[in-house]
């Protein structure tokens, strides 16, 4: 019969902890993420658990405002200028340089709506790829929809909180998408709604066809146009909001995300908290609109009166009583692809 020594157990925990120190640090990853919107370019540099799926630090993030959407509003020929596209690849360069201070292992990004619109898009983030050194992809709305909603999840955290209780509500310059799962047949489907109305579309609304002055800037004072103004976005938001997310809307956890939901909007409420309610927002609404830009703070002041508007009217018209809004954008998603 042979025996065998059985190892000291001091000896085997620290085997075992080392194994374990291994493991987690095999699992960590230094990534940055980017996401290229209509109207304001985002870099975020985060420590990653690619094995658990979690954002575990975030280490860096900064914005600039970029004002893509407008300028191809103005375009007779559908295509970016090279101005704007100068002025977008400074943007992207200044950002880039700050996250490369920390050293990510890969430099990723999306790039939505106007990109998918104007004729030169791919040509236009082909060249930022190049010249800043990074992987930008021109991403679908309904690529951008899910994202979005994996970007929430991550953001609340909560392994208590299940998709199909959620609907996500995401407003940038050129594209508006709610989503929300529902299980169909042992999956889980997505439905999304795929809007063209969001924050500078609608600003463009009100300056050329209610005011007739389409060169002009801003929309500020809104005044009495106020009420038009809702009336359109509720009509428009009835007609095109499928009856899914209409009913997902009054039953669910309504969860605000990007610039509109978690800056614009929550920028002008007294208290800045992390939800509100229609009442509120209502409110609010009817002081903001007799401002002028000299009145509002902030490098989006043109279209934050005309956001409250656009947000007010939908959630009117799809009787969203209270947003909870989360700090989250396309980033969280794409850091965790």
């Amino acid at each position: 019969m042979r025996l065998f020594a059985r190892p000291a157990l001091p000896l085997f925990f620290a085997s075992l902890f080392f194994a374990f120190s291994t493991q987690a640090a095999n699992c960590l990853q230094t990534r940055a993420g980017i996401d290229m919107g209509s109207g304001t370019t985002k870099i975020a540099v985060a420590q990653v658990d690619v094995c658990h799926h979690r954002i575990e630090k975030v280490l860096y993030e900064d914005q600039r405002p970029v004002g893509y959407n407008d300028a191809l509003s103005h375009a007779s020929n559908n295509q970016l200028d090279v101005t704007i596209e100068q002025q977008g690849l400074d943007a992207l360069m200044q950002l880039v340089s700050h996250a490369r201070r920390y050293h990510p292992q890969r430099m990723t990004g999306v790039a939505t709506a106007v990109f998918r619109s104007a004729n030169n898009g791919q040509a236009v983030i082909d060249r930022f790829n190049r010249q800043a050194g990074v992987q930008l992809s021109i991403i679908s709305q309904q690529q951008e929809a899910e994202l979005g909603f994996l970007s929430a999840k991550a953001a609340l955290d909560d392994p208590q909180v299940k998709d199909q209780d959620l609907l996500v509500w995401d407003i940038g310059g050129g594209s508006m998408q709610m989503t929300a799962y529902r299980p169909e047949q042992g999956q889980l489907i997505a439905d999304v709604y795929q809007g063209k109305l969001a924050s500078v579309t609608l600003k463009n609304f009100i300056l050329s066809v209610l005011k007739n002055v389409p060169t002009q800037g801003s929309p500020n004072p809104i005044g009495s146009w106020r009420q038009s103004v809702l009336r359109f976005v509720e009509f428009y938001a009835s007609n095109d909001v499928s009856p899914q997310i209409k009913q997902d809307a009054t039953t669910r956890r309504v969860i605000g995300i990007g610039g509109v939901h978690g800056f614009s909007i929550k920028n002008q409420l007294p208290d800045k908290q992390n939800r509100y309610t229609l009442a509120a927002l209502t409110a609010l609404s009817k002081q903001q609109v007799w401002k002028g830009d000299s009145e509002l703070n902030g490098d989006y002041r043109e279209t934050d009166v005309s956001n409250l508007l656009l947000v007010e009217g939908y959630m009117q018209a799809l009787k969203i009583n209270q947003v909870e809004v989360v700090k989250a954008n396309l980033i969280q998603g794409v850091l965790l692809q």
